[in-house]
């Protein structure tokens, strides 16, 4: 089982107005941790945060509109999905694509894929992570450290993490969100 999910986040923008050009509209409002899956938008510091949260909606949060969105500022996204061990963490600006780090980690622990001008920071935290993965044994150990890059650099830039934010409780209300019909 594990985590499935796809969010994006952008800083410094209007909620209603992300929202708008990404076809969803508030449902509902939390002032409490999150446990369950859906689709939810929340603010951490300055930025906004909408995820699809779960195999049921994380369709809806989708690569495409990440980089539309970037249009009017810059959009990290990320997907994730624990059952394939796999992610991409994406960085958009102007509707481009301007960095991204995928994994596919099914098959055992291998190198991510970086396109773009990845950030020193996410390399350096990679480095880190590579060295806990060869403390535990290498590619033949029974814990994938490389796996948690995409959600712990994520972490460092937007101050979300997938799998700890929504149930934190630290950044409400978390407004429930759906599709516009």
């Amino acid at each position: 089982m594990g985590f499935r999910c796809r969010w994006l986040a952008t800083r410094n923008r209007d909620r209603d107005d992300v929202l708008g050009q990404l076809r969803f509209k508030v449902v509902g409002e939390l002032v409490e941790e999150v446990y369950d899956p859906g689709l939810y938008a929340l603010e951490v510091d300055d930025w906004l945060v909408v995820i699809g949260d779960g195999f049921d909606h994380m369709d809806k949060v989708k690569r495409a509109a990440a980089a539309k969105l970037s249009e009017g500022g810059d959009v990290l996204y990320l997907f994730t999905d624990d059952a394939a061990m796999a992610f991409e963490l994406a960085l958009f600006g102007g509707g481009n694509e301007l960095w991204s780090i995928s994994y596919e980690g099914r098959d055992g622990v291998t190198a991510p894929t970086f396109e773009g001008a990845v950030p020193w920071g996410a390399r350096t935290l990679l480095a880190k992570l590579e060295k806990e993965q060869a403390k535990a044994g290498g590619p033949k150990a029974d814990v994938d450290h490389i796996y948690a890059f995409a959600p712990t650099y994520a972490m460092e830039v937007v101050g979300f993490r997938h799998d700890e934010t929504l149930a934190s409780g630290e950044h409400v209300p978390i407004w429930q969100i759906a599709p516009k019909r």
